[in-house]
């Protein structure tokens, strides 16, 4: 019986996670970015380098305890 959770080789659920957290981020790189000493364009980038470090390192912790 196939994964209904993972129908296209990835996880839904992640994938959905993921995706809301990268709109929260925009959604407030907007609404507040001017009151940064950043451009928008900087503040997306180390957004984007945080999430992709944060999912590093997660995966990294899930390797270390055998889970994948």
């Amino acid at each position: 019986m196939p994964d209904l959770g993972n129908p296209a080789g990835f996880d839904l659920a992640t994938v959905l996670t993921g995706s809301g957290l990268t709109l929260l981020l925009s959604a407030g790189i907007v609404r507040y970015g001017d009151r940064f000493q950043y451009t928008a364009a900087e503040l997306y980038g180390i957004g984007g380098a945080a999430l992709v470090a944060l999912g590093v390192l997660f995966g990294l912790v899930l390797v270390v305890m055998g889970h994948r």
